[in-house]
């Protein structure tokens, strides 16, 4: 987790300087260890740092080649290094080790723009071709690290956060009001789009290139990565897959504990990140690698059904691991809208935000890498949509097999008329599904969302109701195939990021890496999911390194109740007496109070069904947040009051007056 942010100015007028500094102070959490510039002609670009491996403590960014043609930032963490040193074979005469920037700068000289097929590990990096007279961009496969950009008539601009561009007066604060539907839909697709209209996401696996010589079409954008549908991975044995798979995870987690500061470990009881645990322990213990001090951290929520407090224990004592266990309080004393009005994007989730004081806590003793189990769910998990693929192959008595351990695996959420809407409606013609639905007067859209606003945006098309053709050889790999390129996945980890980066802790998830992705989409889906156990291969993987309570648990912990806490500590019903989405004809102010009063009412009479409504209403209540943010005067504020409230509050009404008439200017 570092930063990067910098300008282009299209019409070749000098970099202004000034405003470079303006977004790197914005930015100036993502850079405990210090930031840097660098100026030539009409381009600025700047880095801040944070040192989270040993190559990093003694360079520095903006990095420039001996020539001076190419200059660098990256912000991101490179895992095949020993890959692409050997690649790269001048490398092999060097005396010191090159840190990843380094690295990097030399694989594009080698490679050009096709470098980031080459690199595994999370990124995104910047950097200036003067030979070429180009600006090149790059985002790692899933997002994990951020990267934002804008462009107006006569500049680019790009940050790790959308609050920096917001520095340039040129950028204006117009809502984007597709974007802004699918968040009150609670059902983000789009990886591209922002709130704001004039400010983008680089999507995922994506490249980016900007030609100050072409001033009519300057920007052109292009996916350098996907999964191959195509590739099969078949062995004969159960141990045969146990096996490749855990060659591939040990080597993750190596990779991930690559640092010079001590490594913790979110370790949650659960599969996942127990599973990492374990493997970390293991390589250390074994000499692979060296990390002193390795410690867990670990959530517990005594009384509650998500405690997983015993399976923790299990696992400290297996491995014999220290590590620290907080109680999370009941209260949430967070407060959303002043981080709303220091951001200028929607609010941390609650069930994000209740390990912040445990990993500040962590960073205050030195440690500022935290590994987590995130992808082992999207990855390993299974679908619900192997019914359909059953069905499709006319083996009736594998599904109805299927089904019958699936029902029996009590503590998973099975659904509903499940050979209906996950066997046999997938296997329908498109046309006749679109059909039905007229038929049956179900569109598919959210009922708190006002009809001709979703008309206007083409909410229907941008949720993706009826998907297209699909891309994957079977339902199920299709399912973990839009799970991949989800807005889902681009947003969650930017907001994630951005949490960690105010206490300076650099998030690293084993399960995300590529080549575990790559894995996982290749293998049969009964390696996913067998006689209604999720996780199949990984709990083949890692027998004998965790404990037999943890290793066959079927369980898992459910957080929604801080959603509803968090709503109450900030002010509960109150929170949507008043909307601004409801006077803009965004939502059904009426139907979101009723959907308040049922998840309360629910909640008290702990009934589960409550979670159904949390991730909506707080969707709303974000957007309510980022609303006022926006058109009160004290909401937007930047740094030595370049772009103070009273010009930037007008704007931002005088937009939403517009959208409240049909359109957006």
């Amino acid at each position: 987790m570092s930063g990067i942010t910098g300008l282009l100015n299209l019409d070749g007028s000098p970099a202004d300087r000034s405003l470079v500094s303006h977004m790197t102070n914005r930015l100036a959490h993502r850079g405990p260890d210090g930031s840097d510039a660098w100026f030539s002609g009409p381009l600025g670009m700047a880095h801040l740092r944070l040192h989270s491996t040993s190559e990093s403590l003694f360079e520095y960014q903006p990095l420039t080649n001996p020539s001076g043609t190419l200059c660098l930032t990256l912000d991101g963490r490179i895992d095949n290094r020993d890959e692409l040193c050997g690649l790269l074979a001048d490398l092999s005469r060097r005396d010191a080790p090159l840190s990843d920037a380094q690295l990097l700068l030399l694989a594009y000289e080698r490679w050009g723009t096709a470098c980031p097929e080459r690199i595994i590990g999370d990124f995104a990096f910047v950097l200036w071709d003067l030979r070429e007279r180009q600006l090149f961009c790059a985002r790692d496969v899933l997002g994990t690290r951020p990267l934002f950009y804008a462009h107006h008539r006569r500049r680019f601009l790009w940050a790790s956060e959308p609050r920096a561009l917001l520095e340039d007066p040129g950028v204006r604060t117009a809502p984007d009001e597709g974007m802004i539907g699918e968040y009150l839909a609670a059902a983000i697709t789009s990886n591209r789009d922002t709130l704001f209209q004039e400010i983008k996401r680089l999507p995922p696996a994506h490249c980016l290139t900007v030609h100050p010589d072409r001033p009519d079409d300057p920007i052109r954008i292009w996916q350098f990565w996907d999964i191959d549908p195509n590739r099969r991975i078949r062995y004969r044995r159960d141990e045969d897959y146990a096996a490749h798979f855990l060659d591939l995870f040990r080597d993750a987690v190596r990779c991930s504990l690559r640092s010079h500061r001590p490594v913790r470990a979110e370790l949650s009881g659960g599969l996942d990140s127990s599973s990492i645990v374990a493997i970390a322990c293991s390589l250390i213990r074994e000499g692979s690698v060296t990390s002193p001090g390795f410690e867990s951290l670990s959530l517990t929520f005594p009384g509650k059904a998500c405690d997983e407090t015993s399976y923790i224990l299990d696992m400290m004592h297996r491995w014999r691991l220290r590590g620290t266990l907080e109680v999370v309080p009941d209260s949430d004393p967070h407060d959303y809208p002043l981080q709303v009005r220091e951001d200028l994007d929607l609010p941390d989730y609650p069930n994000g935000m209740m390990s912040m004081g445990l990993l500040a806590k962590a960073r205050d003793k030195g440690a500022i890498v935290v590994l987590n189990g995130a992808g082992g769910d999207e990855w390993l998990g299974g679908s619900y949509y192997h019914y359909a693929d059953l069905l499709r192959s006319g083996r009736l008595f594998g599904l109805m097999r299927r089904l019958w351990d699936d029902r029996k695996a009590v503590s998973i959420a099975f659904p509903s008329c499940s050979i209906l809407r996950l066997g046999l409606w997938p296997n329908l013609p498109r046309s006749l599904r679109i059909a039905i639905r007229a038929v049956l007067g179900r569109k598919g859209l959210p009922r708190w969302i006002v009809p001709d606003f979703a008309r206007r945006i083409g909410l229907l098309d941008r949720l993706g109701i009826e998907p297209g053709p699909r891309r994957c050889g079977t339902f199920a790999q299709e399912d973990l195939y839009r799970t991949l390129w989800s807005g889902w996945q681009a947003q969650g980890n930017e907001a994630g990021d951005r949490a960690l980066a105010r206490c300076g802790i650099e998030q690293r998830s084993p399960f995300n890496d590529r080549r575990i992705i790559e894995f996982a989409f290749a293998i049969p889906e009964e390696q996913r999911w067998r006689h209604g156990q999720p996780k199949f291969l990984l709990r083949q993987a890692m027998m004998g390194l965790l404990p037999e309570s943890v290793r066959n648990r079927n369980t898992k912990a459910d957080f929604s109740h801080v959603f509803v806490q968090a709503l109450r500590s900030q002010g509960g019903a109150r929170l949507f007496e008043s909307l601004q989405t409801e006077r803009l004809g965004w939502i059904d102010g009426e139907e979101i109070r009723r959907m308040y009063r049922r998840m309360d009412e629910a909640y008290r009479a702990g009934n589960h069904r409550y979670t159904s409504e949390t991730w909506p209403l707080w969707m709303v209540y974000g957007i309510e947040l980022w609303l006022r943010a926006l058109t009160e005067p004290e909401g937007v504020q930047f740094h030595e009051g370049r772009r103070r409230s009273s010009d930037q509050a007008g704007d931002g009404q005088e937009t939403l007056q517009a959208a409240h008439l049909g359109g957006v200017r």
